[in-house]
């Protein structure tokens, strides 16, 4: 991901432009607080198999940080690290514990140590990709709002991807699931009514949706 051109929204009425910037803006905020967050998760949950250093360059390497608020996300990761760092006891010189064990049984002990540190780097950073994920979702979704009476919400969430220059497969993800929660929010006149007696319905404190306007769907490509 790059940082946001604001070359490409010179389609777009002055007023639009500056509201688009703005929503940019805050999504660069929020993209930045997301990765800050998570990275700090990260570490705290690998703390027991890996140093704070060393987990917070693994999390770097398995999430792959946008380069653009790479050491922005790492300065805010180490602040909200401070208290486990301060905590954290100086090492003492000692023999490694794989020394001590015969040579085949230190090697098959230092495997299942990797393996499962592996598998826990894992699960961390796909925690850490769905919240990502979810950042970019509410973004696009906003920038959906602000281009509502300029372009249609297929072609305003396409327009966040391309701008934040998404990979294809993370950008294909976070079209559909913003697709999904519009067709939620600006339900069709009827489908209200359908939502209401659904399955979904019986959950409690499920807002119940009224019917609003849906804008047309585009195909045309946002130059």
């Amino acid at each position: 991901m790059a940082v946001p051109s604001l070359i490409s929204t010179r389609r777009f009425s002055a007023a639009t432009r500056l509201r688009l910037q703005l929503a940019f803006a805050r999504a660069l905020e929020a993209l930045a607080d997301t990765y800050k967050f998570e990275a700090a998760e990260f570490v705290r949950r690998l703390k027991s198999r890996l140093s704070i250093e060393e987990a917070l360059e693994r999390y770097f390497r398995e999430v792959g940080v946008p380069a653009a608020i790479e050491e922005t996300v790492r300065c805010r990761a180490l602040i909200s690290l401070a208290g486990l760092i301060e905590n954290t006891p100086r090492p003492e010189p000692q023999a490694s514990s794989w020394a001590i064990l015969h040579p085949l049984d230190a090697l098959r002990r230092r495997m299942q140590h990797v393996e499962a540190t592996n598998l826990d780097c894992l699960l961390a950073a796909s925690m850490s990709d769905e919240a990502v994920a979810i950042t970019h979702v509410r973004s696009a979704l906003e920038t959906a709002e602000v281009l509502a009476d300029e372009a249609t919400p297929d072609e305003a969430i396409m327009h966040y991807v391309r701008t934040f220059n998404l990979p294809a497969l993370d950008g294909q993800v976070i079209f559909r699931k913003a697709m999904a929660q519009w067709a939620e929010l600006h339900p069709l006149p009827g489908e209200a009514q359908a939502f209401v007696r659904g399955p979904a319905a019986a959950v409690a404190g499920r807002p119940r949706l009224e019917p609003r306007a849906r804008s047309e769907f585009g195909l045309r490509v946002m130059v």
